[in-house]
């Protein structure tokens, strides 16, 4: 694209989000605020005032009253409005008025004393707060343009929406979805937020501490949000969706099928994607979400790093490619058996294939002005699927019984082309990969209700993991000749490797729920986990007359078993004290392990370990919340960091792990503040942590040229890492204004060339944006967004910072259009080095559907500026990393829907 072109299509993109911030200036508002009170002028909290324009093409404006009775309308001036008051145990208020400036006004509502159902009182609100739960009637806040579940949610008082289709409310992220009280697929947010249709939807219910089964809640913690998706009539028994087909340039294709089907018996949800412009329908994010989120993954460290070093969440998490296509295809199935027994089943089918490219400039500390350049293409292809099946009987309501199998395969392929070159050495590589994987996990869970005093719960958890990798790697010289006994070949040296993974873990787990009183809890636990855990490695050169170079004697090639078994028993103790609720715990772990290295005997140990917590509750008020969470925590590694002979990881990179190795230990400290108050319309979280590592498992590295062989060690170095995570949000009217915030340091040591090097990172972040809500006017949304980031050690010091500007046009017009587009521009400088990096990327699309009608059309293009790459920089213990990531060019699709 020539540069002229390129400053037009900017040029015209600026002027369309102008003109848009003109348009939204429009007639004069004045404030209506007083406060809401019962005959006895004690105030009435949530109670609901809609302001309905008496003349056409006027919003209707809305609040809520707070802890105090007060509420703010923005109304405008001289234009006639019916106010309606409601409350859930109140005759409702209906009121005629027009104002020209800030107006006074307080109401005062009588108790209902007539009985009505509740179902008819609910329909006249617009937002019910009872407890942990809020509804909300959507048909109160629609502006006409919204298509999908996320339109609908994002402009929900408290609720926002991002990108990808992840929900948070006051601040809270909602980790389950479900539809008329079932599961929608495992609960995952992003699929039925981007997929179910807008004008299926009656009410959303946000359900805070949420818990399955309903006995246990108030007893089992939850810090669980869902979101309840309540249909109108007329879908609670219906099929509807729709289908999305596209073509475009250079043979760009999407095909898009959502169908779903709904009664009061039984759920089916189909949803495909079968595209090649680079839009995947499955991320790293899905992946953990489906395992329980981030919390449960974090409470299962051995269960982190098996999702977060697999190939198939190496996959999942490329967001830059060249191109990429991906076939999707997802069904699940609710169904009532009889009034007793649940089945509920998924399944996710994903075939992908993606086309890399990245150049590196990589300057390594521990060199001084030793440079890297690194040029990496690789092409990967992956099928995986993931099933799951659960069947919940509850014989009654004080029984729960539910069972859960969980499948998950994948396989690939993978082919990778890398030059390294620096001033002495030139080393081209060429690696062809197959990983396998295959993992089952079967749960059975009983809680039992013997009484209001006694409960119990007993889980028994099995899980079997079967992974396999073939590489092969192709260089043109030798690597790691003094540790390599690579035989000398006329041409390319090949080295073939394999490793395989295969554990088995079974899981016992015993709680109990002892209601002393209202105010005191106690809850013993106790059970056993047993871990049979094989990790086998083999490498060797395949010469050029087909014999086997083994490296054996060398010291390569493991053949390791681990076996774990933890038994353990704890209590955890719950008082509540005016507004606090207290809860510490303690939980004693016996820990037995061995490790056999070609059935040799490696390591045997028996370990003691107590693990103290603590939970505070400080409920300020309804709309306050203060909470402290304090663990000690202890993990171990997984079965090849125990092998401890070696194995090449890449082309410069030489691992070997150790049979001594031992339980990390960690403390855990979390502090959160929340607050929303709707009549100020103010949102605040903010949560501040802590992180002390006692003992570690770290690498020791030694490095020479490019070339790093790390081992793994058992070490008490000192380790902190301290963080601070905010936001505060204000609406004004129809507009919302954002700032978000964070800060992370950490100071740590780590081992390079046997020398203990000391390391200080810093990393401020922070975003502030500003957004409009109009119902008829275009809505933009304007931000901010600036990253900090210094880190040093004990012989240098590196600065960075990084500006990303961006907006965001949404445009309803002529009631049949939608205009949507938004433009960010990156900018990076190296404050040590003076560079500079900037790229900016664009996207548009215009959709037209016309009242009533089934079909409609869009133009969507991606990477308008068609840009050929990004830049990111990175920094670690020993070098600093100037990375170039080619994008996808510029994508234009044309697309036609039809609404079943």
């Amino acid at each position: 694209m020539s540069i002229k072109k390129l400053h037009s299509y900017k040029k015209a993109l600026v002027i369309l989000f102008l003109l848009a911030g003109c348009f939204a200036i429009y007639g004069q508002e004045a404030s209506l605020q007083g406060k809401v009170t019962d005959t006895l002028q004690e105030p009435i909290a949530y109670a609901n005032l809609i302001a309905t324009p008496l003349e056409e093409n006027q919003n209707i404006t809305f609040a809520i009253s707070d802890a105090e009775g007060r509420y703010k309308l923005k109304l405008l001036q001289a234009v006639n409005y019916k106010v309606e008051i409601t409350h859930m145990t109140f005759n409702k208020h209906t009121d005629s008025l027009t104002i020209i400036k800030n107006t006074q006004k307080n109401y005062s509502l009588k108790e209902r004393t007539e009985s009505l159902k509740e179902v008819i009182i609910e329909k006249e609100m617009a937002v019910i707060v009872k407890d942990d739960t809020i509804t909300y009637r959507t048909n109160q806040f629609e502006t006409g343009e919204e298509r999908k579940l996320r339109d609908i949610l994002k402009k929900l008082p408290g609720v926002e929406v991002d990108k990808a289709g992840n929900v948070t409310v006051n601040g809270k992220k909602v980790t389950k979805l479900m539809v008329e009280g079932k599961t929608f697929f495992t609960g995952d947010t992003k699929l039925g937020v981007n997929n179910i249709p807008a004008d299926a939807i009656e009410e959303v219910e946000v359900l805070d501490n949420y818990n399955e089964v309903s006995f246990l809640k108030g007893l089992s913690d939850s810090d669980q949000m869902a979101l309840n998706i309540k249909l109108k009539e007329g879908k609670k028994k219906f099929v509807f969706g729709d289908i999305e087909t596209g073509a475009g340039v250079k043979n760009r294709y999407l095909i898009h099928p959502k169908l779903f089907y709904y009664s009061p018996k039984t759920a089916i949800n189909i949803i495909g994607d079968f595209n090649n412009i680079g839009k995947k329908s499955f991320t790293i994010q899905d992946y953990i979400d489906f395992e329980g989120g981030f919390a449960s993954m974090l409470e299962n460290s051995t269960s982190f790093k098996d999702i977060t070093n697999s190939d198939f969440a190496v996959f999942l998490n490329q967001n830059d490619f060249k191109y990429q296509k991906n076939d999707f295809a997802a069904g699940s199935l609710s169904q009532q058996i009889n009034s007793k027994l649940r089945l509920e089943a998924f399944s996710i089918v994903n075939k992908g294939k993606t086309q890399t490219q990245t150049t590196n400039n990589i300057s390594y500390l521990t060199q001084g002005s030793f440079n890297e350049f690194r040029e990496d293409k690789e092409e990967n292809s992956i099928l995986f699927s993931l099933n799951k099946l659960k069947l919940r009987y509850q014989h009654n309501d004080k029984s729960d019984l539910a069972y859960d199998a969980f499948i998950k395969t994948s396989n690939g392929d993978a082919l990778q082309q890398l030059g390294s070159f620096t001033e002495n050495d030139s080393t081209l590589i060429k690696t062809k990969q197959k990983p396998k994987n295959i993992s089952i996990n079967q749960e059975i869970r009983y809680n039992k209700q013997f009484s209001y005093k006694h409960t119990s719960t007993l889980t028994a958890n099995y899980n079997y993991n079967h992974q396999e990798k073939d590489n092969n790697w192709l260089f043109n010289q030798p690597v790691f000749t003094q540790l390599i006994p690579f035989q000398q070949q006329k041409e390319f040296y090949k080295l073939l490797q394999t490793t395989e993974t295969k554990k088995h873990q079974a899981t016992l787990d015993l709680k109990h729920y002892w209601v002393l009183n209202n105010f005191n809890h106690i809850y013993p636990r106790v059970g056993v986990v047993f871990l049979d855990e094989t990790f086998n490695s083999l490498d060797k050169q395949l010469l050029e007359n087909g014999e086997i170079n083994n490296f054996h004697h060398a010291g390569f090639n493991n053949d390791l078993h681990f076996r774990l078994t933890d038994n353990y028993i704890g209590f955890q103790y719950k008082t509540k004290v005016g507004s606090f609720i207290f809860k510490p715990g303690i939980m004693y772990h016996s820990y037995f392990w061995k490790i056999h290295q070609f059935s040799e005997e490696a390591f045997s140990k028996q370990k003691n370990v107590w693990l103290p917590e603590l939970n505070i509750d400080y409920e300020i008020s309804s709309i306050e919340k203060i909470e402290l969470n304090y663990y000690l925590k202890t993990s171990f590694s997984n079965a090849s960091a125990y092998a401890n002979r070696l194995r090449l990881i890449s082309f410069n990179q030489l691992y070997r792990g150790n049979e001594n190795l031992e339980n990390q230990l960690y403390h855990s400290a979390l502090l959160r503040y929340r607050k929303f108050n709707m009549y100020r319309g103010v949102f605040f979280n903010a949560s501040l942590s802590y992180i002390k590592r006692e003992k570690s498992v770290r690498n020791t590295t030694q490095i020479e040229g490019i070339d790093q062989v790390n081992t793994s060690v058992y070490t008490s170095l000192p380790e902190n890492t301290y963080s601070f995570n905010g936001s505060f949000t204000k609406q004004i009217s129809k507009y919302r204004f954002t700032f978000r915030g964070g800060v992370s340091i950490s100071d740590y040591s780590r081992f390079i060339n046997d020398k203990v090097n000391n390391y200080q990172s810093e990393n401020y972040k922070y975003t502030i944006k500003a957004e409009t809500r109009f119902k008829t006017w275009p809505n933009i949304e304007i931000g901010w967004q600036q990253q900090l980031s210094n880190f040093q050690g004990a012989s240098f010091s590196n600065k960075f910072i990084e500006n990303k500007p961006y907006a965001n046009l949404e445009w309803d017009f002529f009631n049949d259009f939608i205009v949507k587009a938004n433009y960010r521009y990156n900018y990076y400088k190296n404050k040590n080095t003076n560079q500079i990096n900037h790229f900016d990327i664009g996207d548009f699309s215009i959709f037209y559907n016309k009242e009533n009608s089934l079909w409609s059309f869009e133009l969507a293009v991606d990477n308008i500026f068609d840009v050929d790459y990004k830049n990111e920089n990175t920094i670690d213990q020993f070098m600093i990393t100037d990375r170039n990531i080619y994008l996808q060019p510029r994508t234009v699709l044309f697309k036609l829907s039809y609404k079943l």
